[in-house]
Formats: structure tokens, C-alpha cells, sequence
């Protein structure tokens, strides 16, 4: 079977997107398809354009793309794509094209050039995009994201087989009127993000042996809140906080900002920066020698039904998890079943401060929640397991098709 991945970035990414597409495809190769990927490009980056190989799968980013989100432009990056994208798939004449939303502008492209070229069409619906962009936006931005809604509800209801990551969104698309719904959720893979040697890593980044440690991987600011985790540190007493460090892997908008709030605060010791990981390897090897993770969302009811990629990586890493995140979430749910850490109402930072003092001070919690932590992962959302149960959905989706 020839399958061909579509995701709206420049690929290969750091971004938690290409993290489960991209294993999805490399699992895919080596159970004996032909999966390829397709991304985008800047334009104003043509170096970044083109043919890569990435762990034995051929990544293509030829759909040019102008970071200008009006409805002028908007309309040349389809045109241009679809220009771009329909060769390629009849180049590669995959039998079926997954389309990994968000991010949506580009997913109506894809949609269109797969029905051109009769390829039939996977729906991977990972998050409510869709209606985060309409909450949180105003004007024409926000027209302009209620007729995207419109649009890519028709897209899944056409589409051959739609698939999203947890219970509570399944149903978000069902209340849509979509029916053809099957969870395939997110995970960890976990002989990648494990745990390592605790005391050579820190070594090999200069954290001391007693030094208390909390991670954070992903985007820097939007609805990610790090700046009530500087907070939080810096109300911790002082003999504590003297031995707090934080470690934050990644990037976006807020870096700065964050950067000099730690100065303004007097925590430039506490606050470490290191930067994009786009190793998998590197970044398991951070989290596993940490105490504790950090997922610090703000107060969004559209994250009651989410469980980050990260949220698997620190779990497989063996590393309890700090949520700020709604007591009725999914995420809430996973943390207090399973013991494996602790939450607190959004945008808390004394609340925060108080959870990170309590893990600090228990290292017998630490331990035995790490252990639980990585055993839900081994048993529940072991990132090969699950791409096996994609795989047959697919196949059961193609044979159903035919006959």
C-alpha cells in the first residue's frame, strides 16, 4: 500500500504535529509500505524547500506557503498549492492521503488535490483548532475561522475514515454530524523516551546531583503559560529555590519575555534555556533526569479535552506530571486515577508553587509516581501499539471501500 502523509509545516519539526506524523510514517516503512510525507515551505526560505530523507522516509516540502494571514493571500497559497501538490500525488499515486489538522488553511488544499487525483482520504484530527482560532480571535479573523469550521466539517464528512485522539473530541466531531470517528490517541515511543542515566546527563548539562529539577518541552507562551511557573519559583522559599531549576526545551513568541522576567526576579540561576531539541534522543535524555513535568495551559475550556504529547514523553521518561489545567479535564482524570501528579486551577501561581514544593519535598512520591507513569505508557500508550492500530484501521478502511 502506498500512503502519503500531509501536515501544514515545514517538515522535518519539532512541533508535537511531525512528532506523531512522523513516527506514524517511519513505523509505517518499516512494516513494509510506502509512506512519504508532503509539508510546506516559506516562501521567503526556498532553502528549506525540497526533497529530505528522514529516518528512511522522503519528506517533500514543495507547497509554497506566505505567512499572511488575510484572505487575499490566503487564496494564492491554495492556488499555488494546489499547483505544487497535485503533481505530487500523481507522481507518488499513494492509494491513501492522511491529513493531519491542525493546522487547517492548507488541509483543504490537500483534501482537494487527494479527491483530484482519486486518492481516498484519513482525516488526523488532533485537536479543536478550529474553535480555539474562534474563541480567541476577533473580526474577520474570527468570520474567517467560523467558515473554515463550515468547510472542513463538509471535508470530514466526505472523508473516507476521520480520526482524532481522545474520547471527548470524538464526540466534539459526532455533535458535528460526523459518524465515521475512531480514536487513535497520542503516546510515547517509548524505546526512545525511557529512562536514561540520571547522573551522567545532568553531568553532561551541569545540573548538580541535588539540584530539584522541572522540565517543560514544547511552545513558549500563547496558551502555555510559563510565565506562572517563573512566578511560582519565585515565591518559593529560599532554601528551596535555591535548588530549583528549571529547564525549558523549545521555543515561541514568549521567550523573551520569559527570559527577562527570570532576570527581573532574580531567578536567572533557576531558569535554564536549552533550546530545540530535534533529537528524540537528546530531548528523553533532558526529561529523564528531571523530578518533575510541567504542563502549565491557561484557563481555556478547549484543553479540558486534550492530553499533549508531552504529557506521554514525561510519563515514559519516568517523571511525574504538574497540570495546570480544569479539575473536569482529561488530563485532571489521567493524573489523579493513575497517581502520577499532581494539578492546580489555571494561572495559579501560588497553587503551583505549593505542587512544586509538595513533590519537592516527597522524593518517595516522586519515585513511586515515575514508576506508575512509565507503566501506563508500557501498557496503555506505547506510540508502536498504536500505530499498529492505525494501520488496521486504514486497511479495514481501504477493504470496506472496495468491496
Amino acid at each position: 500500500m502506498k500512503i502519503l502523509f500531509f501536515l501544514g509545516l515545514t517538515l522535518p519539526s519539532t512541533d508535537a504535529a511531525w512528532t506523531r506524523i512522523g513516527f506514524f510514517a517511519a513505523y509505517f516503512r518499516r512494516r513494509g509500505l510506502i509512506a512519504d510525507v508532503a509539508g510546506v515551505f516559506p516562501t521567503g526560505s526556498l532553502e528549506k524547500a525540497g526533497l529530505k530523507v528522514w529516518d528512511n522516509v522522503r519528506i517533500f516540502n514543495i507547497c509554497p506557503t506566505i505567512n499572511v494571514k488575510n484572505v487575499f493571500f490566503r487564496l494564492l497559497n491554495a492556488f499555488s498549492q494546489v499547483m505544487t501538490l497535485v503533481p505530487l500525488l500523481l507522481f507518488l499515486g499513494p492509494e491513501v492521503v492522511i491529513i493531519s489538522i491542525p493546522p487547517v488553511d492548507s488541509a483543504v488544499v490537500a483534501y482537494l488535490a487527494s479527491r483530484l487525483t482519486q486518492a481516498k482520504v484519513v482525516i488526523d484530527y488532533r485537536d479543536e483548532y478550529e474553535d480555539y482560532k474562534i474563541k480567541s480571535s476577533s473580526g474577520i479573523t474570527r468570520t474567517t475561522f467560523k467558515l473554515l469550521k463550515a468547510l472542513m466539517t463538509k471535508i470530514y464528512l466526505r472523508s473516507e475514515l476521520v480520526v482524532t485522539v481522545t474520547q471527548s473530541v470524538a464526540e466534539s466531531l459526532s455533535f458535528r454530524g460526523i459518524s465515521n470517528v475512531r480514536i487513535v490517541p497520542n503516546g510515547a515511543d517509548a524505546t526512545v523516551f525511557r529512562p536514561y542515566d540520571r547522573e551522567a546527563n545532568r553531568q553532561k548539562l551541569g545540573i548538580g546531583n541535588d539540584d530539584f529539577v522541572v522540565v517543560y518541552n514544547g511552545k513558549i507562551g500563547e496558551y502555555y503559560r510559563l510565565d506562572v511557573a517563573i512566578y511560582a519559583l519565585a515565591k518559593l522559599e529560599k532554601e528551596i529555590r535555591e535548588k530549583v531549576k528549571l529547564l525549558m526545551v523549545g521555543t515561541g513568541p514568549d521567550l523573551p519575555k520569559i527570559m527577562a522576567m527570570a532576570k527581573d526576579l532574580d531567578l536567572e540561576d533557576n531558569v535554564v534555556y536549552l533550546g530545540i531539541r530535534e533529537n528524540r534522543k537528546e530531548l528523553a535524555e533532558i526529561i529523564s533526569i528531571s523530578d518533575v513535568g510541567i504542563i502549565p495551559y491557561d484557563d481555556n475550556p478547549l484543553w479540558k479535552s486534550a492530553l499533549p504529547a508531552k504529557f506521554f514523553e514525561y510519563c515514559a521518561c519516568g517523571v511525574p506530571v504538574i497540570a495546570t489545567i480544569r479539575e473536569d479535564s482529561i488530563l485532571s482524570g489521567m493524573l489523579r486515577e493513575h497517581q502520577i501528579g499532581l494539578v492546580v486551577p489555571p494561572g495559579d501561581d501560588e497553587e503551583l508553587k505549593k505542587a512544586i514544593k509538595k513533590i519537592y519535598e516527597d522524593p518517595s512520591y516522586r519515585e513511586a509516581a515515575g514508576h506508575r507513569a512509565r507503566r501506563l505508557i508500557e501498557e496503555q500508550f506505547d506510540r508502536k501499539k498504536i500505530a499498529e492500530k492505525f494501520l488496521h484501521l486504514i486497511e479495514e478502511t481501504t477493504k470496506s471501500d472496495v468491496s
